[in-house]
């Protein structure tokens, strides 16, 4: 039997679990420089991540996302995107 197409799988919430723990990981490095960081969705391949604090606006964000996708494509052995989470 499988899933209905809506429903996550368990590999789902592994993969889930393991991009949440690479974004915890990096927050310290975010939080020493005032900045944060805070994992809003997962679609797909795309990872969409709010930034908070010095990290909004600032004209390094591109490489911290950046950051973000090559730890992310370490763990998780395949391509993804990082994307920041549309403004609430």
């Amino acid at each position: 039997m499988t899933a209905p197409p809506d429903t996550p799988t368990d590999q789902d919430a592994v993969r889930r679990r393991l991009i949440a723990a690479v974004i915890e990981e990096l927050r310290p490095m975010l939080q020493y420089d005032s900045g944060d960081i805070e994992l809003a969705e997962i679609v797909g391949d795309v990872v969409r991540v709010r930034l908070k604090g010095a990290c909004v606006g600032c004209g390094l964000a591109g490489q911290t996302l950046g950051t973000v996708r090559r730890r992310l494509m370490e763990v998780l052995g395949a391509p993804i995107r990082v994307l920041p989470a549309p403004l609430p």
